[in-house]
């Protein structure tokens, strides 16, 4: 009797294709998602105001003595040397991502699995990829730079990132220049110049960079820090690790005290908390590197979008299939600088 066997039955087999699509890479984009979304801007350079106080008095006056404008007035634009009030800028920046698929890939005749419409597929991972772009360079190290065509090539209008407004005087951007009294002060700045390092974090630099946010706000807050993968380990280590030198070295020791009950091992720090403020960590991977963060007041934080946050439209279709443009355009706004902190290790 014939007989047929599956292992010998190769010819006219159909595949067998999971419906699905598993994408790994999916990163999310805290800084875009927790920055309050302003107005848009009314031109390509737009412009706001930053202020500040003077210094408190301890002077008394005299019992009888008339007023005199010209040695008691205070101007609070400014006074002699001194600038109370300044104007800051930047420019908005064009995001662009755009998509296209073949006819073959919309006609009945080719079925995807997973995928219903490899259109509207295309147009849903362009707006994370966007999205995306947009977290990289909100949180990066562009300098604002105004639109023109240098020895041919192409210089679009770049809106400054998160890492050049939180600068101090000495490294500030030369475009668009913050004027120095307002300037991320050094003291909130923890550089690896300095020689520190991940590695060498411990809470006496934390508490520093807090004391020096703190001088300029004088309020205890409550603040978060947008840091990388390896900022954020250091940070778990400053709960679990103790230092002790000997003649020659310094040693690291590492001591994990838990109920032995417990069927959970913990090993993180999620908020640290401070003299001069409570930090709470949130892990970016869209940073310069994995040993920077920053420190942010998000009230002071704004993304002035031009229009709609992603506009999708769709492109002519000359033979090769449907296309569409997603497009945005925005522009970071930094309220006032003096407000940041900033961990600007790279090793």
């Amino acid at each position: 009797m014939a007989i047929l066997l599956e292992r010998n039955n190769t010819s006219g087999r159909r595949e067998d294709l999971a419906d699905l699509i598993s994408l790994v890479d999916a990163k999310d984009t805290p800084f875009t998602s927790m920055a309050k979304k302003g107005a848009q801007p009314g031109n390509v350079l737009f412009r706001w105001q930053a202020d500040s106080l003077p210094e408190p008095r301890t002077t008394g006056i005299m019992d009888g003595k008339d007023v005199v404008l010209s040695t008691d007035a205070e101007n609070y634009v400014k006074d002699g040397g001194v600038t109370y009030r300044a104007e800051l800028s930047n420019y908005i920046q064009i995001f662009r991502r755009t998509v296209r698929v073949s006819k073959l890939t919309t006609n009945p005749v080719t079925n995807i699995a997973g995928v219903k419409s490899e259109l509207s597929n295309n147009v849903e991972k362009g707006i994370k990829m966007l999205k995306r772009d947009i977290e990289k360079t909100l949180c990066g190290t562009n300098g604002a730079q105004a639109e023109a065509i240098v020895g041919g090539v192409d210089k679009p209008y770049l809106t400054r990132g998160l890492d050049k407004w939180v600068e101090n005087t000495a490294n500030k951007d030369a475009t668009l220049p913050v004027p120095d009294a307002f300037c991320t002060p050094s003291g909130s700045i923890l550089r690896a110049a300095g020689g520190h390092s991940t590695a060498n974090l411990d809470e006496i630099k934390v508490q520093d960079v807090l004391q020096s946010m703190f001088e300029q706000s004088g309020r205890f807050q409550d603040l978060d820090l947008l840091g990388g993968t390896k900022l954020k380990r250091a940070f778990t280590n400053l709960l679990y690790t103790t230092k002790g030198e000997t003649d020659t070295s310094q040693s690291v020791i590492r001591t994990l005290n838990r109920n032995s009950e417990d069927n959970v091992y913990r090993s993180t720090v999620d908020v640290f908390e401070g003299d001069f403020g409570r930090l709470r960590i949130h892990v970016s991977q869209f940073l310069k590197n994995s040993f920077s963060g920053y420190i942010i007041p998000f009230e002071m934080v704004e993304i002035k979008y031009g229009g709609q946050v992603a506009e999708v439209t769709e492109l002519p279709d000359f033979g090769g299939g449907p296309a569409r443009n997603i497009e945005a355009v925005l522009a970071l706004c930094v309220h006032n600088p003096l407000a940041f902190g900033k961990f600007d290790f790279t090793a």
